[in-house]
């Protein structure tokens, strides 16, 4: 989770609207995948993850994925990413803190666990509240 925090420092204050998210996508133990959220209409973190793992020749079937926020549940300025990550297969999701933009709140992780997926939320909370802390007041 510290390198999907390191990933979205890099891009901090430079997403318009957006929350500067981290993503990090590990499988057999080995980092397969790695992304940030771009500026407005561009990928968010988890897709920049999995667009970067399958560049590379990766089966994401299994994997386990880490973003900094709460993969968005609806379909907006760019497809939801709970859904897309359902429809990779992957099996495992680690967060550190819910999404508390209104149309999102939970709902996200809600999609992920009715598909199958464990989600594992609060780590590196702290950090990532700390990180997150100006996007965070609008909220």
């Amino acid at each position: 989770m510290i390198r999907a925090l390191k990933l979205g420092e890099k891009v901090k204050n430079k997403t318009q609207d957006n929350p500067w998210v981290g993503c990090v996508i590990v499988k057999d133990n080995k980092v397969i995948g790695e992304g940030y959220t771009h500026p407005i209409g561009g990928p968010h973190a988890e897709i920049d993850a999995i667009n970067n793992a399958e560049s590379q020749g990766h089966s994401l079937n299994g994997s386990t994925l880490y973003s900094t926020l709460e993969p968005c549940s609806f379909k907006g300025r760019t497809l939801s990413c709970a859904k897309k990550i359902l429809e990779k297969k992957i099996s495992h999701v680690v967060i550190s803190i819910k999404d508390p933009h209104p149309r999102v709140n939970g709902a996200g992780i809600k999609i992920l666990r009715e598909g199958g997926i464990i989600v594992t939320e609060g780590i590196e909370e702290q950090a990532v509240r700390k990180s997150l802390k100006n996007w965070l007041r609008n909220y």
